[in-house]
């Protein structure tokens, strides 16, 4: 089933990151963690791999409003995303995906997320907080800089909102100018998990982001003697 949204809001980010805000269609419903398949119109852009992707949607199912983010490029379709006009009418197929909220509460969660796949989580981080849901969360979001970071604030905030909740943010490039950031630095590793989760043992890893990094952590994970049986992960190709 089909469903038309109109585009409210662009918010460019540096980096070409940039989030989108769309009304949320009347019926349209979805699991936090989700994606959907997203078409945009033709606006003259075309090549092979054509008009539609699958976003993880990044809102909560609460939230009145369906938001999305990527990191802008020259294809077709992320060319037509960063030119349409406020008011555009894009079309959405019903959500789906595995990487959402477990019904038991028992295991604790840690999510690991790298540059725009924190979309998935920011929705579970949301939910989880607005709907008081009783999982044990711990996020780690790897980004570059601050200024390219998503819902950075808002996610640093969400803990004084949910007890259950824990954030730990760490950025790769901060050193390219010290005074933006104090916190955590470098790639994510096996050390910070341990660090900021204290039931990284019996947790279930969900881990979103690009190639390179979702293998990364697979290897850490590894490393760490994770078993596979307890690691999801859902890549962000950003094409």
């Amino acid at each position: 089933m089909a469903f038309h949204a109109k585009l409210i809001t662009r918010d460019r980010l540096a980096a070409d990151v940039c989030v989108f805000r769309l009304e949320k269609p009347e019926g349209f419903r979805f699991l936090a963690g989700q994606y959907c398949l997203f078409s945009v119109p033709d606006m003259g852009f075309q090549d092979d791999r054509g008009l539609r992707r699958p976003f993880s949607i990044a809102s909560s199912p609460l939230e009145g409003e369906l938001l999305f983010v990527t990191k802008l490029s020259d294809s077709a379709m992320k060319r037509t995303m960063a030119e349409m006009a406020l008011g555009t009418e894009i079309a959405l197929e019903q959500a789906a995906g595995p990487l959402v909220l477990p019904e038991r509460t028992d295991t604790p969660l840690a999510f690991l997320a790298g540059g725009i796949g924190i979309a998935p989580f920011r929705a579970m981080c949301r939910y989880a907080t607005e709907a008081s849901t009783g999982h044990d969360i711990t996020l780690f979001y790897s980004s570059r800089t601050p200024g390219e970071t998503p819902f950075l604030e808002e996610l640093q905030r969400m803990p004084s909102q949910n007890e259950r909740l824990n954030v730990a943010v760490t950025m790769t490039r901060a050193g390219d100018d010290p005074g933006q950031w104090t916190g955590l630095t470098g790639r994510l590793n096996g050390e910070m998990i341990k660090d900021h989760c204290k039931s990284w043992e019996r947790a279930a890893y969900y881990v979103a982001g690009p190639p390179a990094m979702a293998d990364a952590m697979k290897q850490t994970l590894e490393a760490m003697s994770i078993p596979a049986s307890r690691i999801k992960v859902e890549l962000f190709a950003g094409y």
